[in-house]
């Protein structure tokens, strides 16, 4: 069997790395090179979801026509690079699709989801921030959705799953087709 390298399969850690690719493929992803995809592959397949969750997201305000879908990332580099090369050349609802880093705090208009790639206190004292604003949060942290994220993705039975919580997607006036919600958990509004 060929793996990611052209070498033949010697590790699990390459055979992982063989069926990532395939998903991701399989998936209509571009993988580039493998070396994109060694830094760390859970960022490229939660990029994907974060994808989905834009084509498969309506927000009440989308930036003016020509202006792109910004992804705002706090915290780890590489969650940034892994979008930025999956956002290239890609488009939803006739907006283009860009990854931006975001240090300090986080100003609520600067971006349709807002993406925690960072530690938990982090998380807590940015969703602070962003309690009323109208941007999709999505992080990884265990207590996301108890701190106010609207989605927490997270590694379920061998692969990527994601929890969405229906009352801080109500508030960040985003509407999340049911198309994908049923792919994940749904905790409803109290």
């Amino acid at each position: 069997m060929v793996g990611c390298h052209g070498g033949l399969m010697k590790s699990p850690k390459r055979l992982t790395c063989s069926i990532f690719c395939a998903a991701l493929v399989l998936a209509g992803v571009p993988v580039a090179s493998s070396s994109a995809l060694a830094a760390d592959p859970d960022d490229e397949l939660k990029s994907a979801i974060v994808l989905s969750f834009l084509r498969y997201s309506t927000w009440r305000q989308l930036p003016a026509e020509g202006e792109p879908l910004t992804v705002g990332v706090v915290g780890r580099p590489s969650m940034n690079q892994a979008l930025r090369r999956l956002f290239e050349g890609k488009s939803v609802n006739n907006h283009s699709l860009r990854a931006e880093e975001i240090k300090g705090t986080v100003d609520p208009h600067c971006c349709q989801v807002i993406y925690f790639a960072t530690a938990m206190n982090e998380v807590k004292h940015g969703l602070l921030d962003l309690q009323n604003a109208q941007a999709l949060t999505i992080g990884e942290s265990d207590k996301f959705l108890e701190y106010g994220g609207a989605v927490i993705l997270l590694p379920v039975e061998g692969h990527m799953g994601f929890e969405v919580s229906l009352e801080a997607v109500q508030r960040s006036a985003v509407e999340i087709s049911s198309k994908l919600l049923r792919f994940g958990q749904v905790r409803k509004a109290r």
